[in-house]
């Protein structure tokens, strides 16, 4: 077998030959190329391989819906697994040197060599990929290809600001030719307003002739309200793939299959359809269902109709409704109706409801009734094409919120918590949205899942499974030695193309299957759990992540709390909906509804405002502090510079900088540079406080007789465990921790300023460390990733880490919402102006430290959890980033990532400045 596979070959199979790297490149290069709708969303998973019709329960199973290459078989019958799947070899990823040269050997010029490379790779060495850009950006001939190819990096990674200003160098024309999609999806993010007529232009004129990059520059136009220019570049897209060669079943099928996916949707936009009119006396509720204009949002999981069933019975259990509109909508409707449980019919006068379907990722093109009712429920955090939350709804909708889940600072603009705020309070589904909501200042109670209540349409006389039966697993895998057990997903292609009618039928017909054909059900989805649980069926409930916060309340859930739980949501909805149905007024029903949920709301925020157990560590943090300082050495200057006449040496400004670093043995060289760059661009006095490990006197006495004007203060912080970092970074050493004790290893300081090893100051550091700090703990710059500015989506990416200790996840969520305003910015840790005193008066390390232990915080999220909402704000210069900007006049330079200044086998923007003072140290030797 080829070293190329990682794969080893089964017992019975045959190794297949392996191709060479060059054809492997090749021939994915000329695939991607022509088909770059095999991953238009690269930060998520690519769409699922072709597959047959969501089978009928007599035709085919739903086991198939994952598998590929695959004969359909009886109903629920067990695919063989290993045997079943087809061989796969798996290469090694292909370098970007690899990949770049396979494409300029097809021909293809530098520019366009480097931009297909990016575009259409499926996995992406961001490092790797980076440094080839920097060191194109750095010479004048290659520039435009470096900034071309930077740009689609930066866009990959979710730096939007970079992206746009990089795609901004290049120029309309460039960008029509390299990267014209990419152009346009920066400048709608950042809401340039010539942006779409420069692509609309580019499509009119025929600058732009591939069909797919046609396809793109449409949804794009489409989501950014330009549904005129979307049909024409929609139009362009289907001429191109009209004119070339290829089979359905290839990348030119899937561009036209994408077409006919959004003309619809663009019709919509075009043509608003006029809503029905509601008779007098009559309700207009609304039926959600899950299509949307980009394929990628528009739901595949029946399970998302599963909870569209559950809201349906909180209507449908009222005596006497009538139900009016299109057949499409009311058929399914009417046959869940015959469904309701005799015990949970709500006596009542009766009700003539028109139903309306909507939309739940793009209710804004629905043909939306005036004052129609709805329940809200589940999640809202589907970003169309990437662009755009379709958050609030339609303006003609009024919902009730229950079983709300969200997780994302995305959807939480203030339009959107103004929205919650008007049609509050929320029931939500989880615990986290409870605390996310009321941080927010949103109104908020803990419902718990809707589909619970599922039951309101399963009669109870049903035949459960016989004896011996078969158990299921959805979408979990079955043990191997299972022979008899079946597989079973929730997700597949066809859910998105069918009606609500078919989903409907099929959910219902699913469930049914897991109480009367198998004896168990194993699943880690919630909703296959919950709603099977519900009418009777014996569920092993496996989420992936027991730490999900998705699951907060959930998971912890015995069976009475379960149906506490669907008591409750019965019990607050079933008023409000007496009154929808009596034809009360808004007002009317809102105020009903508040009543309704008052105490459920007082009961949350107690929850919400209960104090957090202070987390405490294995070790004693003052015995660490006392440990530390025993191995303090100071080394003061040989040749100590004067203090400024117009400053004293204690005072925070004119007086001495204080300068601490964190190292280990690996970055010897790294600390000498550092300095180098304080020492050489002020005339202050410079004390340097040293956090070390692996370092010795030897250590102290060179860094001393390098710099005889700097007064040394050294730590050796060896025997420091802090327990298991889960959240610290692979290119990131635990010496970095260590700063965390500064406020109490330095008690005759008051200010320091905190220096990461591969940052460098090319100015006078001393305007930085004179800053008013007004009060607050530090001073830092905010990020500005989008994936990693907001501090709520920090908060809950470290709760990811948590599988272990649900606990801690949710103790992590409630202390950050206590501590922090809704909305703030998480800072970057590699430059920080500290103010000792205010952090000693605080008990930062004492309360802080343990954190580490405790939540798996690194150093940086610790320093967040700590000031996240209380930090002074630096200005860019003080904290500049080359891989993440455009850097023009920095003052400190800082590389965070992978890729470092010192290293010689790849260039990274600026390293010329550590160079420079490389050389200015080596004169001083």
């Amino acid at each position: 077998m080829s070293p190329a596979s990682r794969r080893l070959a089964a017992p019975g199979e045959t190794a297949h030959q392996v191709p060479t790297a060059d054809e492997m490149i090749a021939e994915a290069l000329l695939t991607a190329a022509a088909d770059p709708l095999l991953n238009p969303h690269p930060d998520r998973p690519g769409p699922l391989p072709d597959a047959r019709p969501l089978p009928s329960p007599d035709q085919e199973s739903w086991a198939s819906a994952k598998e590929a290459n695959r004969q359909p078989r009886e109903v629920w019958s067990a695919p063989d697994r290993a045997a079943d799947r087809p061989f796969q070899e798996r290469p090694e990823p292909l370098s970007s040197d690899a990949v770049v040269t396979a494409a300029l050997r097809r021909g293809l010029p530098v520019d366009e060599a480097i931009t297909t490379s990016i575009r259409t790779a499926r996995s992406l060495d961001t490092a790797q990929w980076r440094s080839l850009c920097h060191s194109l950006m750095a010479h004048p001939e290659t520039r435009r290809a470096g900034v071309a190819g930077a740009a689609l990096i930066a866009q990959r990674v979710g730096l939007r600001e970079l992206a746009w200003d990089l795609l901004r160098e290049l120029g309309p024309d460039d960008a029509a030719r390299l990267a014209p999609a990419e152009y346009l999806r920066a400048g709608i993010a950042m809401a340039n307003p010539d942006v779409t007529r420069t692509a609309t232009t580019w499509v009119r004129h025929g600058f732009v002739s591939d069909a797919a990059v046609l396809l793109d520059i449409a949804k794009l136009l489409f989501i950014a309200d330009e549904p005129a220019a979307a049909a024409e570049a929609l139009d362009a897209a289907r001429y191109a793939v009209g004119h070339a060669t290829g089979n359905a079943a290839g990348p030119t099928g899937r561009v036209q299959a994408s077409i006919d996916h959004l003309a619809p949707w663009i019709d919509k936009a075009l043509r608003p359809a006029t809503p029905a009119r509601v008779p007098t006396g009559h309700v207009s509720f609304a039926v959600i269902d899950y299509k949307a204009p980009d394929e990628n949002v528009a739901s595949s999981n029946i399970g998302d109709t599963v909870q569209t069933i559950a809201s349906l019975g909180h209507l449908l259990r009222h005596e006497g409704v009538r139900l009016h509109g299109d057949d499409a909508v009311t058929e399914p409707v009417r046959f869940l109706a015959g469904r309701v449980r005799p015990e949970h019919v709500v006596p009542g006068p009766g009700a003539d409801v028109d139903l309306t379907l909507v939309q739940r990722d793009m209710s804004r093109l629905d043909a939306v009734p005036e004052n129609t009712w709805m329940l809200a429920f589940g999640w809202y955090m589907h970003s169309q094409f990437d662009l755009r939350f379709d958050f609030p709804f339609h303006e003609n909708l009024q919902p009730l919120f229950v079983s709300f889940h969200v997780n994302k600072h995305a959807i939480l603009t203030p339009t959107a918590v103004d929205y919650l705020r008007a049609h509050g309070p929320i029931g939500c589904r989880d615990w986290t949205t409870v605390h996310l909501l009321l941080n927010a200042g949103v109104p908020a109670f803990f419902s718990g899942c809707l589909t619970t209540t599922i039951d309101t349409v399963f009669p109870s006389g049903f035949q459960p499974a016989p004896a011996g039966a078969p158990a299921v697993y959805v979408d979990t895998p079955v043990p191997e030695h299972d022979t008899r057990s079946e597989l079973v997903t929730h997700l597949h292609p066809s859910v998105r193309s069918h009606g609500l009618g078919r989903n409907v039928h099929t959910a219902v017909d699913l469930l049914d299957a897991y109480r009367t054909r198998f004896s168990r059900l194993v699943t880690s989805r919630l909703h296959a759990f919950l709603p099977a649980w519900a009418i009777g069926a014996d569920v092993d409930f496996r989420p992936r992540n027991d730490a999900d916060i998705r699951f907060a309340g959930l998971l912890d859930a015995d069976e009475a709390d379960r149906r506490a739980m669907q008591n409750r949501i019965r019990d607050v909805v079933a008023p409000a909906m007496a009154k929808i149905l009596a034809g009360a007024s808004r007002d009317e029903v809102y105020a009903t509804w508040r009543a309704t949920v008052a105490d459920e709301v007082e009961r949350a925020r107690a929850v919400h405002t209960a104090p957090v157990p202070a987390p405490s560590g294995t070790c004693s943090v003052a015995d660490i502090v006392a440990g530390v300082r025993a191995t303090r050495v100071l080394v003061e200057a040989a040749r100590p510079r004067p203090v400024p006449a117009n400053g004293s040496r204690d005072s925070p400004a004119g007086g001495v900088l204080n300068v601490a670093v964190a190292l280990d043995g690996n970055l010897r060289s790294q600390m000498e540079v550092v300095v180098a760059g304080v020492v050489r661009h002020t005339d202050r006095p410079v004390r340097v406080v040293a956090l070390t490990r692996d370092h010795t006197s030897a250590d102290h006495e060179r860094l001393a007789g390098l710099f005889p004007e700097v007064t040394f203060e050294w730590f050796a912080c060896d025997g420091i465990d802090y327990g298991a970092v889960l959240g610290m970074l692979k290119h990131i050493t635990v010496a970095t921790m260590d700063r965390l004790l500064l406020p109490e290893l330095l008690p005759h300081l008051d200010r320091v300023l905190y220096h990461d090893l591969d940052a460098l100051s090319v100015v006078d550091l001393a305007e930085l460390y004179d800053t008013d700090l007004g009060g607050a703990p530090l001073a830092a710059r905010p990020s500005i990733s989008y994936n990693y500015r907001h501090g709520v989506g920090n908060v809950i990416r470290s709760t990811r880490l948590l599988g272990h200790d649900p606990d801690a996840a949710q103790d992590l969520v409630r202390a950050m919402m206590q501590r922090h305003r809704h909305g703030y910015h998480g800072f970057n840790a590699g430059i920080l102006l500290l103010d000792l005193a205010v952090m000693r008066a605080d008990g930062f390390t004492a309360e802080f430290v343990p954190y580490a232990e405790r939540y798996g915080l690194n150093d940086q999220d610790v320093l967040n959890a700590y000031a996240g909402s209380r930090y002074r704000v630096l200005d860019a210069r003080w904290n500049a980033w080359p891989t993440q900007e455009v850097v023009t006049e920095p003052g400190l330079i800082h590389w965070a990532g992978p890729v470092k200044p010192w290293h010689d086998d790849r260039y990274i923007l600026l390293k010329e400045h550590w160079a420079a003072t490389e050389a200015w140290l080596a004169a001083r030797r």
